[in-house]
């Protein structure tokens, strides 16, 4: 990147914040985003949410050695594997990264694969509402001590527009829902539209990476092989012998069925089928969520490609992106833009 393309970065806020490369799991965003970051001159944030605990990097098929050395890497492997990781906590810690980054006249390179984590930069949640803090550990415990079964009842009840909101209500969104509505008279469905964002949104000039199923399917059948090849087992065992088994953690895609093949319960062949299986079907969830949940200028790209054509393409993209805002008026009189 040359310093007059970094100073425009800074400056002009109508210039995009950063580059974001996304999609399913096993479409190469990896090597594409350490291609275009040495290119550019940018930096990577990973929007992983598991990627981002230490120890597993084999399992979660996190950027080794190598490609962490060959570009700075902001949120991977950062974590002990019992800290749970939501979308609110990674949108505060990258809109850090994202601003020294950009401080550093470099380039933020989003690169991953966790959709919510992604929406959290470019929409960002509603800032808390004041709650009274002793009714709100009081029933804090009490919701601790329901089950999941009762939890959803309850935020069906009070939030009946929550589940058309969003994709899935698990117990930690369903309890949430119930605290908002007891304490501020709002369910969490209207102050996911009604509430005052907590920061301001970053804007990114989104690519996603597209392959057909087969192919698709096929580059999942040779990583699962290669993480098996590359001490996945070994990864495994090391945590559950740290007494880490029931971390939040080791629900990652994977790791029970490791374990099962390590105790014997399991073949090779039947544990990498199940693996193949499992992340063909979160890969389809993927392929849906990013179909239909990113803005319209979202520029889709056949992974299929080269890494070298792909990168191409995207640096061409972003330089063409900075031109344009440089004209812009508006551009003249912006600040910082960080």
């Amino acid at each position: 990147m040359s310093g007059e393309e970094g100073g425009r970065l800074r400056e002009q806020e109508a210039a995009p914040h950063a580059i974001a490369i996304v999609g399913p799991t096993a479409t190469g965003k990896t090597d594409l985003s350490i291609a275009v970051a040495q290119e550019l001159g940018g930096e990577i944030v990973s929007v992983d949410s598991r990627q981002a605990y230490r120890d597993m990097a084999i399992g979660t098929a996190a950027p080794d050695r190598l490609e962490l050395e060959a570009v700075p890497h902001h949120g991977v492997g950062f974590l002990g594997p019992e800290e749970r990781f939501s979308a609110g906590s990674f949108a505060r810690l990258a809109r850090g990264w994202i601003r020294d980054i950009r401080d550093r006249q470099h380039i933020p390179i989003l690169a991953g694969g966790t959709g919510f984590f992604l929406r959290a930069l470019l929409e960002p949640v509603f800032r808390e509402p004041p709650m009274d803090s002793g009714r709100r550990e009081s029933l804090k415990a009490w919701l601790h001590l329901q089950p999941t079964d009762a939890l959803a009842a309850w935020a069906g009840r009070l939030d009946p527009q929550l589940k058309r909101r969003l994709a899935a209500v698990d117990r930690q969104r369903a309890a949430r829902s119930v605290e908002l509505t007891l304490l501020t008279g709002w369910p969490l469905s209207w102050w996911l539209e009604h509430g005052q964002p907590e920061a301001p949104a970053i804007s990114a000039l989104i690519f996603v990476l597209t392959l057909p199923a087969e192919e698709h399917r096929t580059r999942i059948a040779s990583r699962t092989e290669r993480m098996v090849d590359s001490g996945w087992i070994e990864e495994a065992v090391g945590l559950r012998d740290a007494g880490l088994e029931d971390a939040p953690a080791l629900n990652a895609l994977g790791y029970r069925t490791v374990l099962e093949l390590a105790d014997g319960g399991l073949t090779r062949e039947q544990a990498v089928q199940r693996i193949n299986r499992q992340t063909w079907a979160y890969a389809r969830r993927q392929r849906t969520w990013f179909r239909h949940q990113l803005p319209e200028s979202a520029v889709s790209l056949d992974a299929s490609q080269t890494t070298r054509q792909l990168a191409l393409r995207i640096v061409e993209d972003w330089r063409k992106a900075v031109r344009v805002a440089a004209t812009r008026p508006e551009a003249h009189s912006a600040g910082t833009g960080r």
